[in-house]
């Protein structure tokens, strides 16, 4: 889809592209799944005038541990078992200064991946093969961003974001390697040198550096008072050889698309914003939830 079709405040159709040729397709209807990073779809729709709001969403780095020392913390004495696999965590913790910090997308067994979709640009996201027998752990570790830390509008969200991910590509070396940081050295404002046990997943590769560099002072902050307070739960989270890498920077997306919330339909009629992307989900299940809620918003309204 290149454009939206509107005409008095109504969808006419859309305009697609197809092997090179741009084709319109006429219809009355049109059901908004895009996805969280779907930043020229955001500016078209801005133009259109489908209202939209800032929301809160969330900015970090990746962490990896050694699968083994997850599986030890987690299972004790039972940690060698073929039986139980590879062990996951879910870690959350609200802060003094009154943000709130938590891993998101934890990959057992997993690997860091690249996930920029923009040029000169360095983005982190984390995956598990169906195994799970990798010999990494990652996780997101993010820390809670409000409209107050950026100039409170759709285009303002989306440039904090660029922001942070067009610094990680010049720390990281202008290569596309991610800057990676020791927790220890993290913990204690002091550059990495060189690598522990735990060897980065992420491809094409990854400079030691100081992530200081490339993040807000507020995330880094964050980011140290989460790992100690995550550490008090999960003993070993803040071992010194662990990874941090970064950016996350997609998490959820930076943008609400506003809807009836009966009818699902936004402000221009027969527009239907569905699932992470339009601000209603924020993850894999919940955006599959939120398309079936959408679905038979549409079906009522057919019948």
């Amino acid at each position: 889809m290149k454009e939206l079709i509107i005409e008095n405040g109504a969808v006419r159709g859309v305009l697609l592209e197809k092997q090179g040729e741009t084709e319109s397709l006429e219809t009355d209807t049109v059901v908004l799944a895009i996805g969280h990073s779907a930043r020229e779809t955001f500016f078209m729709l801005k133009d259109l005038g489908v209202e939209m709001i800032p929301k809160p969403f969330a900015v970090g780095v990746r962490i990896e541990h050694l699968q083994e020392d997850i599986d030890a913390q987690q299972f004790g004495k039972f940690a060698s078992s073929p039986l139980l696999g590879a062990s996951e965590y879910k870690l959350n913790a609200h802060l003094s200064n009154g943000r709130g910090a938590y891993t998101f997308c934890m990959c057992p067994g997993g690997h860091v991946v690249a996930a920029a979709s923009e040029k000169n640009t360095v983005v982190t996201n984390g995956m598990s093969y169906s195994a799970r027998n990798g010999e990494n752990a990652n996780s997101a570790l993010l820390v809670s961003v409000s409209p107050n830390d950026f100039n409170g509008d759709i285009l303002g969200a989306i440039e904090f974001q660029r922001k942070l991910e067009r610094k990680a590509f010049e720390v990281g070396g202008r290569n596309y390697f991610a800057p990676v940081q020791l927790v220890g050295d993290f913990l204690v404002d002091k550059p990495s040198k060189q690598l522990g046990r735990v060897i980065p997943t992420y491809t094409p590769g990854v400079t030691p550096t100081d992530l200081r560099e490339c993040l807000d002072d507020f995330i880094v902050a964050s980011l140290k008072d989460g790992l100690r307070a995550m550490d008090k739960k999960l003993a070993g989270f803040i071992k010194h050889d662990a990874i941090l890498s970064a950016v996350e920077s997609r998490s959820s997306s930076p943008v609400t698309i506003r809807r009836n919330p009966l009818t699902f339909e936004s402000n221009i009629k027969g527009l239907y914003p569905c699932g992470e992307g339009a601000g209603y989900a924020g993850g894999i299940t919940s955006s599959a939830v939120d398309g079936i809620k959408c679905a038979e918003a549409l079906m009522e309204i057919e019948s």
